[in-house]
């Protein structure tokens, strides 16, 4: 790892990963990295989780939910302007998880703008002003949501936020809003099972987690990412699709909320197993899955 502190010009971090000997993965600029600003990505937070998969069954050596189901697990979204990674994954997990499970079909977006308008924690006007954000589960078991095609994702390009609805976009009737029934704790900090917790629970879905930003991971483009040098930036929400092994390399795959303009398609892989704490960038630390 290299001990490198912030530098002048997102060309320059490029140029330094590019020349990390031995490294297993691409980096790019990306012209909307503006967006990603410190002050915003450190308005995010997480929660401690506490759930333990017990079973002994073998655990196969692939999966990948983008290639079982790609009609219910390749939308990618963008927070934009608005750092509530935590709402949008949370609302693009109960789309995919309702729609492996055969309960909407073909898959339903839900809408993260509703969640964040009408949750009541929810008061600054900007995105920039809002209290630190909790994950969603929640609001989506006690109110749950409507539809993406009725109240549609707006923070993003705008960095308001607005009013709780009561209409959809078009000023038609809200229609009934759908919940989740419960959220299972997959792994927390100090468990060194957490790997294999992960594993067995991504068999029946894909799940939620919070990893640390560095510096380094904003310009990820490809490959099995691991830490190379940058400071630590904020934490953010995404979703574990699924698991594998590269050259001898474990990974898991990951979509992010950064648009599919983004990394692999919007995904990134991210090394596995590595015997840290918390896995590479606490990524096996604090993750959750959603019953639908």
């Amino acid at each position: 790892m290299l001990g490198i502190a912030i530098l002048a010009a997102h060309e320059d971090v490029v140029a330094v990963l590019q020349n990390i000997p031995g490294i297993t993965w691409k980096a790019k600029v990306y012209d909307k990295m503006h967006a990603y600003s410190t002050k915003a990505i450190q308005k995010l937070q997480f929660t401690q989780p506490a759930y333990s998969a017990n079973t002994k069954d073998p655990l196969p050596d692939h999966l990948d939910w983008t290639e079982k189901r790609p009609d219910c697990m390749n939308v990618v979204s963008d927070i934009g302007m608005c750092c509530v990674s935590g709402l949008v994954s949370a609302a693009n997990i109960i789309s995919d998880m309702r729609c492996l499970k055969n309960l909407d079909s073909p898959r339903v977006e839900y809408s993260a703008q509703y969640m964040l308008n009408c949750d009541t924690q929810y008061k600054a006007p900007l995105c920039d002003d809002m209290p630190v954000q909790p994950d969603g589960w929640t609001f989506l078991i006690d109110n749950g949501t409507v539809p993406e095609s009725c109240v549609s994702y707006k923070s993003g390009k705008t960095g308001k936020t607005g009013k709780c609805p009561v209409k959809c976009d078009d000023q038609s009737k809200l229609p009934n809003r759908t919940h989740i029934k419960s959220v299972l704790f997959i792994c927390n900090f100090n468990d060194p099972e957490n790997e294999q917790r992960i594993m067995r629970a991504l068999i029946n879905g894909p799940i939620q987690t919070v990893i640390q930003v560095t510096e380094d991971l904003n310009y990820y483009e490809s490959g099995i990412y691991q830490y190379e040098f940058g400071a630590w930036v904020g934490w953010t929400y995404c979703e574990i699709v699924g698991f594998g092994e590269e050259n001898g390399v474990k990974f898991w795959k990951v979509k992010n909320e950064r648009g599919s303009d983004w990394g692999e398609n919007g995904f990134f892989r991210i090394v596995r197993g590595t015997g840290k704490q918390g896995g590479e960038n606490d990524i096996e630390s604090q993750c959750y899955q959603a019953v639908v």
